[in-house]
């Protein structure tokens, strides 16, 4: 098997739509995928030769509000601790960007909180927040 490399830079379109509906993420247009990608704050993939295999992408300003928008692992390679590989890249970035006062938020998906609890996240309401909200009215992801 090749080795894995990762790396701080966006996935292509294409990969990334391709990653998204092979992990169950629902499917999105190429125009949609472009524009997210794009307003990304920080980025990580990883490729087994010239295949995505896993991202992560944070949304934000880079210093004060920061918010994990996706962590997507290849179903053929769940299990291979990728996801905490991701992750530590993710709060590395996180440690040399965030400012005093900084916001850095997740919304688990159910069953999944306790994988996001190693890396130092808490359950709300803890702190000063209250419970994690969603805008109701969003648009439901395609099929």
């Amino acid at each position: 098997m090749q080795d894995i490399v990762a790396s701080e830079r966006r996935p292509s379109v294409r990969d990334y739509v391709g990653l998204r509906a092979q992990a169950g993420w629902g499917k999105i247009d190429q125009e949609t995928a472009r524009r997210s990608i794009e307003a990304a704050a920080f980025t990580v993939c990883l490729h087994c030769g010239d295949r995505l295999i896993g991202v992560a992408r944070v949304m934000g300003d880079g210093v004060l509000y920061f918010f994990l928008a996706d962590l997507i692992v290849d179903t053929e390679f769940r299990g291979e601790r990728l996801g905490d590989r991701l992750m530590k890249m993710v709060t590395n970035y996180f440690d040399r960007s965030a400012r005093q006062g900084a916001s850095i938020m997740v919304i688990s998906l159910k069953g999944v909180e306790a994988f996001y609890e190693r890396f130092g996240f808490v359950q709300c309401p803890d702190g000063p927040f209250g419970a994690g909200m969603h805008y109701r009215a969003a648009p439901p992801p395609a099929g």
